[in-house]
């Protein structure tokens, strides 16, 4: 137990290029404070933009909630002793060896739960409808009647299985289909995740190739690592049927995007839905716009208004653990990359 005394110091860093709802400032600090009150009184904080403060030392600093900083920064801040990040993935600051043995990192993964399942239901529901096809042809001014079969029985691959992935993975359940999931070591991961997120089949990723031919949807949530990046290649686009379709809400540089689109001008995919590029924003003159059979949403799929309300629950959950001596939830594995 930590003495009942002592006060601590967090920093909460921005990005003013964010939407209002994920700065962490004063007021999402003092939103949060009123639903934290016993915790927040043991906090002084502190509040940045833009990467400014870590132009100086951290010598002050006990804690640190931000998305992206500076290794040496807080290598050198010796006082230092937990970051949390506001993002479930953590790519932006690989490797993750070149920080100090002694800091702890923690993620938010799981607080995008509710709205991903939704989007990923909605994107199966679209895709299956041919809705990319039929909004061409309302922009186009042509009646195109399309006839699918539902959904239901229907299958679908989700390359990942840790929160986003298990949520996936009940939304598809949930409209009936046969869910084939893939992680890196082909085992149930640690959790609370009830029979219902579970896939009907989990296998290891070095298995993918067998099973894609059998996809009509193909979901990719894993985390972006070393190990993960390039995952969806050209060949592996390749081997899918013909009209299976994509969903992506991880990071790009897990699918080879360029392969998928001359699959989506050649008719080969039956359609994507994209919720992830890069660089992000998407350019105006970008000709991704234009890709027949292609969705774009601007990364949305599991953010919400109150997103810095629930990083901040999140937060206030494990610093209470952390006066309570517990081990923290959502720790990052140097080794694994998430």
């Amino acid at each position: 137990m930590i003495d009942a005394t002592q006060r601590f110091r967090l920093h909460l860093e921005s990005q003013s290029r964010q939407a209002p709802a994920f700065h962490l400032d004063p007021a999402a600090w003092q939103q949060a404070s009123l639903r934290h009150a016993e915790l927040a009184r043991r906090v002084d904080v502190s509040f940045g933009w833009d990467g400014e403060r870590f132009a100086t030392p951290l010598d002050d600093v006990d804690f640190l909630l931000a998305s992206r900083f500076p290794h040496a920064a807080v290598n050198a801040a010796q006082r230092l002793k937990w970051i949390h990040t506001t993002g479930a993935g953590v790519d932006q600051l690989l490797p993750l060896e070149r920080l100090r043995d002694d800091l702890i990192l923690t993620n938010s993964s799981g607080i995008h739960v509710d709205k991903a399942g939704e989007f990923v239901q909605m994107a199966l529901l679209m895709l299956n409808a041919q809705l990319p096809a039929v909004l061409r042809a309302q922009h186009e001014h042509r009646w195109d009647a399309r006839l699918t079969a539902p959904i239901r029985c229907k299958t679908a691959l989700l390359i990942g299985l840790g929160d986003l992935g298990l949520t996936a993975s009940r939304a598809a359940k949930t409209l009936g289909l046969r869910v084939i999931a893939f992680n890196r070591s082909g085992r149930a991961p640690v959790s609370t995740a009830s029979g219902a997120d579970m896939p009907d089949w989990l296998a290891s990723v070095s298995e993918l190739d067998k099973w894609l031919p059998e996809a009509d949807f193909v979901v990719v949530t894993a985390p972006l690592t070393p190990a993960t990046r390039g995952l969806l290649s050209a060949a592996r686009l390749a081997a899918m049927r013909q009209g299976a379709c994509v969903v992506n809400l991880s990071r790009a540089a897990l699918v080879d995007y360029p392969a998928l689109f001359e699959r989506l001008r050649a008719g080969a995919c039956g359609g994507a839905v994209l919720d992830v590029f890069d660089p992000e924003p998407l350019q105006g003159d970008s000709p991704v716009w234009d890709v027949p059979g292609l969705i774009v949403t601007p990364h949305i799929s599991c953010d919400a208004p109150d997103y810095n309300q629930r990083v901040l629950d999140l937060w206030f959950g494990n610093f209470s653990r952390w006066l309570r001596g517990e081990p923290l939830a959502n720790i990052v594995s140097r080794e694994q990359g998430y």
